[in-house]
């Protein structure tokens, strides 16, 4: 648990050619050129990591495949987990999340209905222009606790996982958008493809979440009990550490800290030789990931992992994990002492 308290509140379309028997004069060949920039910049555009939220032009228009399901519902607050382009149970759960809060039929069934309700915003796409800075924040995460303890912060492991985090994707998946790309070989200025979820916010003050058991999913409703978001979450293995009732937001802390307690973690603590507790810096791979929301049930809180895509999927053992992209979004619009309803 964190020591560190601070309160906080497939692809893109084919490459624009134009051939002629005759070749066009300068001004022809300049049209032509625009042409092909003006139809490009349509379906993807470049930014860096520090440009991530620049919202874009939007023009809604129909949702045409699973990938674009996944992106529009991650914009509008309810997450299908990690953007995979194969939605499967957490895509289900998510829309039908959407459906009950827009007073639909709740079925998780994309039908023509929901189809009216959810539309997409060009582009879908966008290529990450790397930088120096996004080199600095990678670094391969030890295979033991204590060298582990010896680092000034978790750092992503690689470019790949830090690009995907960002693009709320599974690193799979954005190897697959770039099948050509040697990730072992990156410098500044290369360019990723990567689905173009714009960060969502969660408007106003939130009233309590509601996470069940069943389902890995949690839910955050605002005072007048709208469902305002929507994301899956990883519950403990033991089902002995599985809280059920009301609890209660304790503490709010951006980029915590861990500490390694060999107490709690005793078999890990034994074969690894451990006798006494040490601190783990904050950032992504942080045991806790970049988010902690302590509950009022000692050691317990709702918090970020380093493995997004597994959330949901995976077990903890004990404490409530979400991407670190949803916790955030959690955190932002939780308040201490916000009620915390934890269902069967």
């Amino acid at each position: 648990m964190p020591i560190k308290k601070k309160t906080v509140r497939k692809r893109v379309s084919k490459r624009l050619s134009t051939r002629s028997k005759k070749r066009p004069g300068t001004l022809g060949r300049l049209a032509l050129r625009l042409l092909g920039f003006a139809v490009l910049a349509t379906c993807l555009f470049i930014f860096t990591r520090d440009e991530f939220g620049i919202d874009s032009p939007r023009q809604d228009r129909a949702i045409a495949n699973n990938t674009e399901l996944q992106v529009a519902l991650a914009r509008e607050g309810f997450s299908p987990g990690s953007i995979d382009g194969d939605p499967g149970a957490q895509t289900k759960q998510a829309l039908d999340a959407f459906q009950i809060a827009h007073q639909l039929l709740p079925s998780g069934v994309f039908d023509a209905e929901t189809a009216r309700a959810l539309r997409i915003a060009d582009p879908v796409y966008a290529r990450v222009e790397l930088t120096v800075a996004d080199f600095a924040r990678v670094a391969t995460k030890p295979s033991n606790w204590v060298d582990r303890g010896k680092l000034d912060a978790m750092h992503f492991n690689s470019v790949l996982e830090m690009v995907a985090e960002h693009a709320q994707s599974d690193p799979d998946y954005i190897r697959a958008l770039n099948p050509t790309l040697n990730w072992e070989a990156l410098n500044p200025g290369d360019q990723i493809l990567v689905p173009h979820v714009l960060p969502f916010r969660i408007s106003g003050e939130l009233g309590y979440v509601r996470i069940q058991l069943a389902q890995r999913i949690l839910q955050a409703f605002d005072h007048d009990h709208r469902l305002r978001f929507h994301c899956p979450v990883s519950i403990a293995r033991n089902v002995g550490k599985r809280p059920t009732g009301q609890l209660a937001v304790k503490v709010l802390v951006d980029q915590p800290n861990y500490t390694f307690n060999p107490n709690i973690l005793s078999q890990t603590a034994q074969r690894e030789g451990i006798t006494q507790k040490f601190i783990i810096q904050p950032g992504p791979n942080n045991p806790v990931g970049s988010v902690w929301i302590g509950l009022n049930l000692p050691s317990y809180g709702i918090h970020g992992t380093p493995e997004p895509e597994k959330v949901g999927r995976t077990e903890s053992s004990g404490c409530f994990r979400l991407a670190n992209w949803n916790a955030k979004i959690l955190l932002k619009a939780s308040w201490v002492g916000m009620p915390v309803q934890i269902d069967p």
